[in-house]
């Protein structure tokens, strides 16, 4: 039996969180060595306050100085979920149970009815942001409820901390996710491209941003296909499924066998995907879409279909005479997407897709047009602006399987994965390869504070577990404001400013979403 190929997570050393009152610590442990996406020996450098240069990481201990002014006050969040097939139902759902616990805070301090979601209904996504899909509402006695586009359009230049004219909206967008069913293989397409989709299909394309994303884990069962596999694992694969082999035909077997020869380990990253050194590019793209375009370039290839069952056939009664590796997560996958969609040839596309396992507080960065499905898990997920999605297959929805396969980027690889960056005691750092977001988790223990500093851009902040109290200082009066957030709240704070975060009965985490200003 051919390797599985799984890429999984390195045991993470212990967590600096040892508070015996600290509950379901999902993300921010420590891990060492820090590594980035794109140099795993990077370490963090403070970054200089200057005209020249971004703000400095966060402090090596939390000050117990109240933090200095803010331009602007803090405002409570009221955010959209949405009931895609593949969410979780019920208590399940994170995002679910975020909404309503949210909404019931809302409730208590008077800004919002509360509302309870029933149990039938999956609820896949909370979104956090601008974008019109789902746009947030700010909750504030002094505004009322206004979309957060109009709030910070409203004053740009202390908001969004620009007044040049073009900035005008959030560079990010925010999310919870809870996978209870696969979703479908499918990329997303680089800006020239998503100006040319919007403009040709805009029910479709809803926007003409680039879509770049972000997965941290939240659960240590979050799995995905991400990016082709290096091509010595999908040759074997040829090897050992005969009918793998047929379904992509004898021209993609043999150009895939020739460069497998040639593969000799993996060089730099590229955007989240680590390349082998040896193998050329123009070849191995050549390769990856003959094989590909065989496999789902035509909208249903009856001899394709019929290798797909047969696999799934042979493989189906081994695994119930017993024949087969019970621990092959390989195999089990592939016979778990036959049970959803048994005439789709993208069941096998574990065998040329990376298979992905993280861990708890591991994020995974997909780039534009990079072929990848979430599988299982409950995440957060930050990327561009954007609610672009070009499918292929393992869907019920709208397929634009031509686009997909021009947009690819067909790179053989492995993904890296990160733990983040440790900043300080409180903080960790995920920065992907792009301008438009990062993320930090606070982990704040209770009994203790700290402040979370200023930087040149706007920021949504969401308590995913415990409670706490958020402290500010803003305005030329120098007034005063708290919020007392708890479990699925969430808050947007303008660009330059402050505040404190109060861990008083238990401890609190919090994960901030923003633009890279670290570059």
């Amino acid at each position: 039996m051919a390797s599985s190929g799984l890429v999984k997570a390195a045991t993470p050393p212990p967590s600096l969180i040892t508070d015996a009152n600290r509950k379901g610590n999902l993300i921010g442990e420590k891990r060492n060595p820090p590594h980035t996406f794109l140099t795993p020996s990077r370490r963090v450098r403070p970054l200089q306050r200057s005209p020249s240069q971004l703000l400095r990481l966060r402090r090596a201990s939390p000050s117990k100085s109240p933090p200095c002014a803010s331009t602007a006050p803090m405002r409570l969040l009221s955010c959209v979920y949405q009931k895609y097939a593949w969410g979780k139902k019920g208590a399940a759902s994170s995002a679910g149970n975020m909404v309503t616990a949210a909404s019931r805070a809302h409730q208590s301090i008077g800004l919002a009815e509360s509302f309870e979601l029933p149990a039938d209904v999956p609820v896949a996504e909370m979104w956090m942001g601008t974008h019109p899909s789902g746009m947030s509402k700010v909750l504030d006695g002094e505004y009322g409820v206004i979309g957060l586009k109009e709030y910070v359009q409203s004053d740009p230049a202390t908001h969004l901390g620009s007044d040049d004219g073009e900035t005008n909206d959030i560079t990010f967008l925010f999310k919870v996710l809870s996978i209870g069913q696969v979703l479908s293989i499918q990329a997303h397409p680089d800006k020239h491209l998503a100006v040319r989709l919007h403009a040709a299909r805009p029910s479709l394309y809803k926007d003409p941003n680039h879509k770049p994303e972000m997965a941290i884990a939240l659960t240590d069962d979050t799995s995905a296909l991400m990016g082709f596999r290096p091509m010595p694992e999908i040759y074997e694969h040829m090897l050992e499924y005969k009918e793998f082999a047929k379904a992509v035909g004898s021209r993609a077997v043999a150009m895939c066998a020739s460069l497998a020869s040639k593969s000799a380990g993996y060089g730099a990253a590229v955007g989240g995907m680590e390349l082998d050194r040896q193998v050329d590019e123009s070849r191995s793209f050549s390769a990856l879409s003959e094989m590909f375009r065989t496999f789902v370039g035509q909208e249903r290839n009856e001899f394709v279909i019929s290798q797909v069952h047969a696999l799934t056939s042979r493989l189906r009664k081994s695994w119930e005479e017993n024949t087969l590796d019970r621990e092959n997560e390989l195999v089990k996958l592939i016979l778990y997407l036959a049970t959803i969609y048994p005439d789709d040839p993208c069941v096998l596309s574990p065998l040329f897709f990376n298979y992905v396992q993280l861990k708890r507080g591991q994020a995974l960065y997909i780039r534009t047009n990079e072929p990848h499905a979430y599988i299982s898990g409950e995440l957060l997920e930050c990327m561009a602006t954007s609610d672009n999605v070009v499918r292929v297959g393992l869907t019920p929805k709208v397929k634009d399987t031509d686009t997909l396969l021009d947009m690819l980027t067909y790179r053989a690889g492995r993904p890296r994965l990160t733990f983040g960056e440790r900043v300080d005691h409180c903080t960790t750092l995920y920065r992907p390869p792009v301008e438009d977001f990062c993320v930090e988790t606070l982990e704040v223990m209770a009994g203790d504070s700290y402040d979370v500093e200023a930087v040149p851009s706007p920021s949504i902040l969401l308590c995913y577990d415990g409670k706490g109290i958020l402290k500010q200082t803003f305005g030329t009066s120098g007034e005063t404001k708290e919020l007392s957030v708890s479990f699925g709240m969430s808050v947007f704070i303008s660009a330059n400013t402050t505040l404190e975060i109060l861990a008083e009965g238990e401890a609190i985490s919090i994960a901030r979403a923003m633009s890279n200003v670290y570059g």
